[in-house]
């Protein structure tokens, strides 16, 4: 009875020990998959923060570049470009020194570049409305510079005829003598002119011309200039040199007259310093100058 006994107590012990083991086991089974499973989510939870801090830091890579090429073309924006790229690289720094990153750390950076993003699309705006305003200005600055240049072609016109109108008019108070006639001639002592072709008839040389009609000169005092050159190139009667051209000319005689706009006959005689020797025969040249400008020119002949 007693043997039955302790035989039936060693089988129930053995039997819980049992169970117990395979409790223990499914413990330590169920203990290690729950470590297991909690590594593999902790070591993906640390990728995926590794990926995300890689990721912040390639965006604040980009905002320099978006700084660098988009917005510092503009010089009025200079000192607020190079701020926000020193902004950038302190936070590019910062995060690159950390070597436990948590999720709330990333937040933190992700809010940051946030609002750096905010105030490039700022930037950005205001450079792209200054950008404007720069070819605004270069069109008007363009089309300035032609009105410009327009305007010079025609004050250049606008001169260059006034010039021509002045020459005009200048020349237009010259008076150009008409019917201009010269001769050798012969003093009576009463005073009568005789023409003469004669060389050795001949005293002086008349040299008569009308001064036409002209409105546009005022009236007054004219002096017309008398130059008669002999055969051997001899300026007889020689009183005085006048400028014409910037050259000194030698002339015969000088007729103040006065002149009233009306056309007016005049007449020079020319008498020549040694009448033997300077009139001769041959072809003579005969000048009238006004103002310094040659207004006229005949020839004549002594026989």
């Amino acid at each position: 009875m007693n043997y039955n006994a302790n035989t039936s107590n060693q089988g129930r012990g053995a039997a819980v020990l049992k169970i117990a083991v395979i409790a223990l086991g499914i413990m330590l089974l169920g203990l290690g998959y729950y470590t297991y499973s909690t590594y593999k989510e902790l070591s993906a939870q640390n990728d995926l923060l590794t990926d995300q801090k890689e990721q912040i830091i390639n965006e604040l890579d980009e905002l320099k570049i978006d700084y660098d090429q988009k917005i510092k073309q503009n010089s009025e924006l200079s000192g607020k470009v190079e701020e926000a790229k020193k902004r950038i690289e302190t936070l590019k720094e910062e995060i690159q020194k950390q070597k436990k990153i948590t999720a709330r750390v990333l937040r933190k950076y992700k809010r940051e570049i946030a609002r750096l993003k905010v105030e490039r699309d700022k930037l950005y705006k205001i450079a792209d409305s200054l950008r404007l305003a720069n070819q605004q200005l270069t069109v008007e600055k363009d089309s300035l510079a032609v009105n410009l240049d327009q305007q010079k072609q025609f004050n250049d016109t606008l001169l260059n005829k006034n010039e021509e109108l002045s020459k005009t008019l200048n020349k237009a108070k010259i008076l150009y003598p008409t019917n201009i006639h010269a001769t050798g001639v012969k003093i009576r002592k009463s005073g009568k002119v005789i023409e003469t072709s004669r060389k050795w008839r001949t005293q002086q040389i008349r040299v008569c011309f009308t001064i036409p009609k002209n409105d546009i000169l005022d009236a007054g005092k004219q002096v017309f200039f008398v130059r008669v050159v002999n055969p051997d190139g001899k300026v007889l009667g020689t009183l005085d040199t006048i400028e014409v051209d910037g050259n000194q000319v030698q002339i015969s005689n000088a007729e103040e007259v006065v002149y009233e706009n009306k056309a007016l006959q005049v007449c020079s005689f020319v008498k020549p310093n040694d009448e033997k020797k300077e009139i001769i025969k041959g072809d003579y040249l005969v000048e009238i100058y006004q103002n310094g400008v040659k207004v006229g020119t005949t020839h004549m002949t002594l026989k």
